[in-house]
């Protein structure tokens, strides 16, 4: 009877520990597939951005149409992006939307993209205008901050361009924003 009961238990707390390694191994797979999702979301949203005829057309979420609007400022300084501007950039996304350092990363990447095979910055700069001002969820409070995120980006490497000028203008057309 000893004997049955040591071989009882001994079956149990190995299919115990075998449950516990499958529920284990099946936590891990699925982390793994979020981590894979995650790491693909920039060319999945490039592949989306690409996929239109007009890309700026297939932007929705005005957080994204914000980072390429600061992308745009950020570029008419002419030159490479620095790195004060991509920090810039990052900064704002995080304070305003509430992002992690990878995610504001991952998504200034994205407009980096964008802005590469978008079309003139002035253009962009309207249309993405349009799209954030007919927001239903967007206040004057998030009109305004916006221009203060695309003020920071520009003065990132000190007194703004005039180009720079030029599209922060654009904007504040657009939103009615008086200067």
């Amino acid at each position: 009877m000893q004997y049955l009961l040591g071989i009882l238990i001994i079956v149990a707390a190995t299919g115990l520990w075998s449950w516990r390694l499958r529920m284990a191994r099946d936590r891990a797979r699925a982390a793994a597939d979020m981590a894979r999702a995650a790491a693909n979301l920039p060319h999945k949203l490039a592949f989306r951005y690409k996929a239109g005829r007009n890309g700026l057309t297939r932007i929705e979420d005005p957080r994204e149409a914000a980072a390429i609007m600061m992308m745009e400022v950020a570029r008419a300084r002419g030159g490479p992006l620095t790195q004060k501007q991509s920090d810039a950039i990052d900064e704002e996304i995080m304070r305003h939307f509430g992002f992690s350092p990878s995610d504001a990363n991952e998504l200034t990447a994205h407009a980096a993209w964008v802005t590469n095979h978008a079309p003139l910055p002035e253009q962009t700069m309207r249309s993405l205008s349009q799209l954030i001002l007919s927001d239903r969820n967007l206040g004057s409070k998030e009109i305004i901050d916006l221009d203060s995120m695309l003020v920071a980006v520009s003065e990132a490497e000190g007194v703004p361009t005039r180009d720079q000028l030029s599209l922060l203008q654009v904007y504040r057309d657009r939103a009615g924003l008086k200067t």
